[in-house]
């Protein structure tokens, strides 16, 4: 359920803006606004706070996140930042700006011309990689290379299937150089040709803007190689390579180094600066007078008395907090707060995919954590998927509680194994038949019925509709309810308008049925005329297109029925199947392979058109959505402490 706010200024002398901030963040219950914008300056005349400390924590952060992206990581101490950690909350916000700001001056000049060096070393041995394949791709030319003084030798590598640019190149550099050049081309795989070009140096510019502009890549020897034959080129290659290498791993050294001595110190500093920053960045939303500052948001009801009474502890009558009146503005901007008991938490996962309620909406996800298992639970029906469904959930649970989203479907699924197992008791269903053939259960007989899902097709269709009849008259009761809240004419007649419709097809068709007296059709008439204008006036014409598709909403219930038996009948045959064969080990192997097959579909099918018969059908009838997300001004909890907790 979504908790009440209040909204509520925070009031105090300005020198006290500070420690009172540090409270609030640490208390983690109010909801910010900017403060000079809710209040009005003939009121009180407000000026922003000055972001002075929050720009430097901004720079101080940034260093100290670039000198911690060039150390090498190690495994984090656990104790050792925890004994950091208490220290620096011993300390003010300016000794750990300072203590920041010597690490800074310790690591940063030193950590950023290794890192630098580093990559410039990287590079140098990416080249001279790439010269050494070059080398081998052009060693079969190594004949063809000439050594002439003045003159400049070019490689280019072309794609086979790009061959014809070749020529292109031969009768531009027949222009440039007046047709002084040499150029040679040889295979050097299957798909790369390598052309040796010789010309004067003196058209070195030219010839090369021209292979530039045609895309072509090429190389070039180095000049420390140039005359040199390939087993030579090879070793120096190979030397200078080491010689990187092994300053390289220098480097490396000198940075775990500094690693040990300080990243603990680091992760620990870092998070703090991070929390100074969301701290103070929040500076921009509290307004300041002459001798006061002002702070304004919204706080859960719950949370009131425990802030109140955390600055009354501190700050005496110095610090005030006014709950303030609010307008219906005010009330459908108020931030919406889930809160709701653990059996309900697991289906909010549900309500992630739509957007949050207003806040004076009614929260539909108690609603929808009764009728989701229920749903569930009619569909899947039996006993021993039922367990096994439970099972899956508790081992998903205990293996990936960290992981909320995992941790909310497995608590769905152990919440709607309950009502599988109960309905399976009521179906007379373990494995589908398999109990029954067994002797170990049987269905029920309830309201003169057996409850046998394989059999008794129209009372199960009649219990599926029935049951989408309870739950779109709920979403049409709580859409007349959100319109008078929210004082909307409109939506409250075409709601009404609507429910007194539906009832009336509803009771016509019963009579149709031989259910009711014939004398139903004056009370359906009755309703329908009634609620007719209402419908029009609410919606108009489509209105009444909006009442046939709630028709069809309802009948819509009807996969209740269908999914739990098409699971029904693929158990059963199943079991028919594990001895149908004269082999008996592979009737069973088959069986079991189907069984897997009928609970994996258990598990996502009766989920699916669950969170659809709610998202569609139910929601539909009242939500609206569009609310704000309660985000609390709050100091993040480490991991170590959420274990605690």
């Amino acid at each position: 359920m979504l908790q009440k706010m209040k909204r509520i200024q925070v009031i105090g002398p300005k020198d006290e803006l500070n420690r009172v901030v540090d409270l609030l963040y640490s208390s983690g219950t109010i909801h910010l606004e900017n403060a000079n914008e809710t209040i009005n300056p003939d009121e009180i005349p407000l000026i922003p706070v000055e972001l002075g400390t929050a720009n430097e924590i901004t720079d101080v952060l940034s260093k100290i996140t670039a000198i911690f992206g060039t150390l090498p990581v190690i495994a984090d101490n656990p104790v050792h930042q925890e004994q950091i950690r208490a220290g620096l909350e011993k300390k003010s916000q300016d000794q750990i700006i300072g203590r920041a700001r010597r690490i800074i001056e310790e690591l940063e000049t030193t950590t950023r011309e290794l890192s630098s060096k580093k990559r410039d070393l990287a590079l140098s041995v990416t080249t001279l990689d790439r010269y050494a394949k070059v080398l081998a791709i052009i060693q079969p030319v190594e004949k063809e290379l000439p050594s002439l003084e003045g003159f400049e030798v070019t490689i280019l590598l072309i794609q086979k299937e790009h061959g014809e640019v070749l020529e292109l190149i031969r009768k531009e550099l027949e222009i440039i150089t007046r047709n002084q050049f040499e150029m040679t081309s040889t295979t050097v795989d299957a798909d790369t040709l390598a052309t040796l070009m010789v010309f004067n140096k003196k058209h070195s510019e030219e010839v090369h803007a021209f292979i530039y502009s045609v895309n072509v890549n090429e190389v070039q020897i180095p000049r420390e190689y140039a005359g040199r034959p390939f087993f030579e080129m090879y070793a120096m290659i190979e030397e200078q390579k080491i010689q990187a290498q092994n300053e390289i791993s220098a480097i490396d050294e000198r940075l775990a180094s500094l690693s040990v001595t300080w990243y603990q110190e680091l992760v620990v500093l870092k998070k703090q600066l991070e929390n100074l920053h969301d701290e103070f960045g929040a500076y921009r939303n509290f307004g300041l007078s002459e001798y006061t500052f002002v702070i304004s948001g919204w706080i859960p009801k719950k949370s009131l008395l425990r802030t109140q009474a955390a600055l009354q502890e501190i700050f005496g009558n110095k610090v005030v907090v006014n709950v303030l009146r609010v307008t219906e503005g005010d009330m459908n901007n108020a931030p919406v707060f889930y809160d709701n008991p653990a059996w309900v938490k697991p289906f909010e996962v549900v309500m992630g995919l739509v957007s949050l309620p207003k806040y004076r909406e009614i929260d539909p996800s108690p609603i929808l954590a009764v009728f989701f298992p229920i749903f569930f639970g009619i569909m899947v029906g039996d006993i021993g998927y039922g367990l096994l469904i439970l099972t899956i959930g508790l081992i998903v649970r205990h293996r990936y509680q960290t992981i909320a989203f995992a941790r909310n479907l497995a608590g769905m699924l152990i919440i709607s194994s309950v009502p599988a197992i109960i309905f399976g008791f009521i179906f007379g269903e373990f494995f589908g038949d398999l109990g029954e053939q067994m002797g170990w259960i049987q269905p029920m007989q309830l309201l003169g019925i057996t409850w046998n899902r394989a059999e008794a097709i129209i009372p199960m269709l009649i219990l599926a509709v029935s049951i989408g009849v309870v739950h779109v008259f709920l979403g049409l009761t709580i859409g007349i309810r959100n319109a008078i809240i929210l004082k909307s004419r409109r939506h409250l007649a075409e709601r009404s308008g609507m429910l007194l419709v539906i009832t009336g097809i509803i009771v016509l068709l019963v009579m149709l049925a031989g259910s009711v007296p014939g004398g139903a059709v004056y009370l359906a008439a009755a309703l329908i005329v009634a609620g007719l204008p209402l419908v029009l006036y609410g919606a108009g014409v489509f209105g009444t297109i909006e009442v046939m598709s709630t028709v069809g909403n309802i009948l819509s219930y009807a996969r209740l029925m269908a999914i739990g038996m098409a699971s029904v009948i693929l158990a059963m045959v199943a079991n028919k199947l594990s001895g149908a064969f004269e082999i008996a080990i592979i009737g069973i192997i088959i069986a079991v392979l189907l069984h897997v097959l009928n609970l994996a579909l258990a598990m996502f099918s009766p989920s699916i058109h669950s969170v659809r018969l709610h998202l569609v059908e139910f929601f539909s009838k009242f939500y609206e959505g569009g609310g704000r997300v309660y985000q609390p001004f709050a100091r993040p909890v480490a991991t170590g402490e959420m274990q605690k907790e």
